[in-house]
């Protein structure tokens, strides 16, 4: 995927379009800015597997983020999920910081999607976390990409099948269950309230 893919890329590299009278550059030079999934789904690094698998589930996807103070520091797959429960662990109770691959390979948004090809080939990687100053502000997918190319080849007319399947959805939630801050539980799993009730009556 990634040679053909890279091969067309080169190709579409070169050129450019002129559209409403303004010379732009061809989506050969996008960067990841305008392809990636800003919405990125994390979990602390205080978590358990459990946690992660959880959020991995809810959102269908294949990864989650791990943050430290709110800094990425590395990322769970279900690649690496896979390969812990083929060991036979009891990976759900395992702390997240035990099964992230890290150090985090990352990307930034000035990157042009071209050089993420090759990046993601040789690190032997489907997902790039994007990281700016320190912060996480998006995360590139083979999906992305995928999206990227079909989106170069149509243009400028896009059909609508293919408007719809390029189009990148947007995950609405960017991290898992809040906490209580007096038991320590998830706040669906608490019981502070109801007891509290309980007692007033």
């Amino acid at each position: 995927m990634f040679s053909l893919l890279g091969i067309v890329n080169r190709v579409l590299k070169t050129a450019s379009l002129h559209f409403k009278g303004l010379l732009m550059t061809a989506p050969g030079h996008a960067s990841l800015s305008e392809i990636m999934t800003t919405s990125v789904v994390t979990v602390d690094i205080s978590e358990l597997v459990e946690e992660a698998v959880r959020l991995m589930v809810k959102f269908d996807i294949g990864s989650v983020v791990v943050t430290d103070k709110d800094r990425p520091v590395g990322i769970i797959t279900e690649r690496d999920v896979t390969r812990a429960a083929l060991r036979g662990d009891s990976l759900l109770k395992l702390p997240v910081r035990s099964l992230m691959s890290r150090p985090l390979q990352t990307g930034a948004p000035d990157m042009e999607v071209w050089l993420t090809f090759e990046t993601m080939l040789r690190l032997g990687v489907r997902r790039l976390p994007i990281v700016e100053n320190g912060n996480l502000v998006g995360i590139v997918s083979e999906k992305d990409l995928t999206r990227w190319v079909l989106r170069v080849f149509y243009e400028p007319n896009l059909p609508p099948e293919i408007r719809t399947l390029v189009k990148n959805p947007q995950i609405e939630a960017l991290s898992g269950r809040p906490r209580c801050p007096n038991c320590g539980r998830y706040q669906d799993e608490c019981v502070c309230v109801r007891t509290a009730v309980t007692g007033e009556e």
